[in-house]
């Protein structure tokens, strides 16, 4: 062999040991806080809802596994000063806003209503929107325990049935992709969830990781078309509307004999976070759903929820908050079921507007003190 063709087979050895050092070494840098830095609320704004979205080409936005990426993002990351008072909202894709603009949201609505309302502390209210897709208390937990550095002093938590019955995280990506954060957020607040498998070593290297790397820095360069034109979901004509004519179907979760019980849902993920946090106002709101007027619906309120199991969770979930003390507001039947769009829980502007001004009535003294 020519010295010249020696010469680059160890370069190439070299340079290939060198990558292969790297990938194995990769999970060793899990420590530092590299998915924290970004270009949010320092060169652009920051985002008024955390990431989410499959058509980044279209809405400058798109679906990202880690959750500290993910608030880096978002203007609730940008500050506080101490004569602010921070309102968060947490909840499901109703509380992101589906098929709503960033204005139409209900964080954007409650913000506008309370400065609108004129008095002297309202221009130092400032609500947040923590709502992300998929319905899981737990999901929302894990987004608020890392979003408890940035000192709420109101959290109104939205839920729904799908949303604390058991095992419901388990649908929840952005948790199955997280194992070691739900899995401490569940040793934090003692839940009886079972923790997830974690991943292995090799799952952590740089070639597995390689994706939610390049995702990390996608939503970087996102940031100046986000910035100038406030796009961040994209929005279509036209939708399949959610079913109004139901099916005759008494089934729900598993549940053989007809009757939920308090052990079936996971109560715990809201009891306990108000049991570490009692100096933090909380909130519970049952969201409204669409109550549908179609065939069989007197067996079934929705695609979702036959009425015995609604109607039985509304009674567990009122009972418990009031014995632990919770402020709880029900608003399952606040929003006309002309104003759904595609989804038994997603709503039009006008449902918004409607939801807004009955929850202002109901909190505008909580969030004022």
């Amino acid at each position: 062999m020519q010295a010249g063709s020696k010469r680059l087979v160890r370069i190439i050895l070299k340079t290939l040991l060198v990558l292969l050092v790297f990938n194995f070494a990769f999970p060793l840098l899990e420590a530092v806080p590299l998915q924290r830095l970004s270009v949010y609320n320092v060169i652009f704004p920051g985002r008024l809802r955390l990431p989410f979205g499959e058509t980044p080409e279209l809405a400058y936005n798109l679906t990202l596994n880690d959750v500290d990426a993910m608030l880096a993002s978002h203007v609730v990351s940008g500050g506080k000063s101490d004569q602010d008072v921070s309102v968060f909202l947490l909840g499901d894709s109703s509380i992101w806003g589906t098929l709503l603009t960033n204005e139409e949201t209900l964080a954007s609505q409650l913000q506008q209503m309370i400065h609108e309302d004129g008095s002297t502390s309202s221009d130092s209210i400032h609500v947040y929107n923590l709502g992300y897709p998929t319905t899981s208390a737990l999901k929302d937990l894990v987004i608020l325990d890392q979003a408890m550095q940035y000192q709420p002093d109101t959290v109104i938590w939205f839920v729904t049935l799908n949303s604390l019955i058991k095992n419901a995280h388990l649908d929840a990506p952005v948790l199955t992709n997280n194992p070691e954060k739900t899995n401490a957020v569940i040793a934090k607040y003692q839940l009886g969830i079972k923790p997830l498998d974690t991943t292995t070593y090799w799952e952590k290297t740089f070639i597995n990781e390689r994706r939610n790397i390049y995702d990390r820095i996608h939503l970087q360069l996102l940031a100046p078309m986000w910035a100038s034109t406030g796009i961040d979901q994209y929005i279509p004509a036209e939708y399949t509307p959610a079913a109004r004519d139901l099916e005759v179907d008494m089934s729900y979760a598993d549940i053989a004999d007809q009757q939920l019980r308090a052990t079936d849902l996971e109560l715990d993920i809201l009891t306990n976070f108000q049991h570490r946090y009692p100096d933090v106002n909380v909130i519970i709101v049952n969201e409204p759903i669409l109550i549908s007027a179609g065939s069989n619906s007197d067996i079934r309120y929705n695609y979702y929820y036959p009425r015995w199991a609604y109607d039985q969770y509304r009674q567990i979930l009122s009972t418990k908050m009031r014995q632990m003390g919770i402020k709880y507001i029900d608003f399952w039947d606040a929003v006309p079921e002309s104003l759904f769009t595609n989804s038994a829980i997603h709503y039009n502007v006008q449902g918004v507007n409607i939801l807004v001004e009955k929850l202002y009535l109901q909190i505008q003294k909580d969030i004022s003190n």
